[in-house]
């Protein structure tokens, strides 16, 4: 498998955790890339320039954080990510982790190459917050698990993502200080030391 990603992609991050978590690493050539840059190779296999892009060996193309893992735990179902009596959970919760992630994004993208003052670059903030608060609240009060869930992984790479990216501008940890305790232990697991963004 060929892994293309990016160092501050969280959402790359995601399917490198991911793969960790499977024990999968050492199947992937990974090819760390600049997206915005649509580098030829990269542009070859996905038109859309967006990391993660998982090449299989059949040449099969995979696309999008969430489409790769889900993949990779139904390929690959051991170790479980995605426990049978937690379906549901597990879907939700990495759906309200892209869509933070995804908030976020758009709060990026409206400050490098918009007006950061625009309604909809204060809907997309706000709506970052929300999301930001909410993940928090789900994990507020619980002891990271022995054998995390893909939900986990993802609400962890989100919490994660959303401090380096944006730090006291959104202060989730006030509310819930017992949520950044357990993001605090998800990233001493060896798949998130492995996997930080760089330092800026």
């Amino acid at each position: 498998m060929k892994l293309f990603t990016s160092p501050t992609s969280p959402y790359a991050r995601l399917v490198r955790v991911t793969l960790l978590e499977k024990q999968l690493q050492d199947r992937v050539d990974y090819r760390f890339v600049d997206p915005w840059a649509s580098p030829a190779e990269l542009v070859a296999v996905n038109t859309h320039s967006r990391v993660p892009t998982l090449v299989m060996p059949s040449g099969q193309v995979l696309c999008e954080a969430a489409v790769i893992a889900l993949f990779l735990e139904r390929r690959y179902p051991e170790p479980r990510l995605m426990p049978r009596d937690a379906v549901e959970s597990v879907h939700a919760r990495l759906g309200q982790a892209i869509g933070c992630i995804d908030n976020g994004a758009g709060v990026i993208t409206e400050r490098r190459h918009g007006d950061p003052h625009t309604p909809l670059a204060r809907r997309r903030f706000d709506a970052l917050e929300r999301a930001a608060n909410a993940l928090a609240v789900g994990v507020e009060g619980q002891a990271p698990a022995e054998d995390p869930d893909l939900g986990d992984l993802a609400t962890a790479v989100a919490l994660a993502w959303v401090d380096f990216r944006f730090g006291g501008e959104i202060p989730w940890r006030a509310a819930q200080p017992a949520a950044g305790e357990w993001l605090a232990r998800m990233l001493e697991r060896p798949s998130f030391t492995a996997t930080p963004p760089p330092v800026v």
